[in-house]
């Protein structure tokens, strides 16, 4: 099975850009959230970005409607039904995560891959709230999507061989490198960065540097290209 339609639940900055890399590789996109108002904004911000990339000679017009084209947004999460792979973006709390998926199992194709941009939770928590827990993986993206390659693929305890090869093939899609990560806290990069950002915290608090130094000397010494 090959992903052709993708589902994006949540039209904050992270789904957005989800949205925008699935359009923008010819994938029909169906982005979801609970207001018309949040998911308007989200297609200004892409369109936004298209300009930007017009104005510099990247894409044309004519490409630029084209990855419009491939965008339907709403706000009923039926219009998932014949999505591909649907990935959810939502609020960090696993409650919600969990009714959430257990509302698209009852709506989705058999076939619909169900994936979590969480950044820690349990995959196989989420997974066995589902109902589909085979078809369930962790694909966490990082901020901001369309500029960062890395997406961690995380499978939970049931998650099929299958679920976990077509979640990398998308990354591979959308122009991004998948690496696996078993379930643990903060999988990779966050169980790195958080311990890193706290003693960047420790050290301000000491009064080692202010924090517009300690930002400028990791960025000259350690060539980190981002500000926190």
């Amino acid at each position: 099975m090959a992903i052709k339609k993708l589902g994006v639940l949540g039209a904050g900055t992270m789904g957005a850009g989800i949205a925008q890399v699935g359009a923008q590789s010819g994938l029909q996109v169906v982005l979801v959230d609970l207001e018309q108002a949040l998911v308007d904004k989200a297609i200004k911000g892409m369109v936004k970005n298209w300009d930007k990339d017009v104005s510099k000679g990247k894409i044309t017009e004519q490409g630029k409607g084209s990855f419009l084209n491939n965008l339907k947004v709403s706000t009923n999460n039926n219009d998932f039904k014949d999505c591909d792979l649907v990935i959810e973006v939502i609020v960090e709390n696993i409650d919600i995560k969990k009714g959430v998926f257990k509302e698209l199992n009852n709506i989705c194709a058999p076939h619909t891959i169900i994936a979590s941009n969480t950044s820690g939770f349990s995959i196989t928590e989420i997974g066995a709230a589902s109902g589909r827990p085979d078809k369930v993986v962790g694909m966490h993206f990082f901020n901001p999507v369309p500029v960062m390659k890395l997406v961690e693929v995380i499978p939970g305890s049931e998650t099929s061989q299958e679920t976990v090869d077509l979640a990398t093939e998308l990354c591979k899609t959308i122009g991004k490198k998948a690496i696996p990560a078993k379930e643990s806290p903060g999988f990779i990069v966050n169980r790195l960065l958080v311990p890193y950002l706290n003693d960047a915290a420790i050290a301000y608090g000491e009064g080692v540097a202010s924090a517009a130094e300690i930002d400028e000397a990791m960025k000259l010494g350690a060539n980190i290209p981002m500000e926190r």
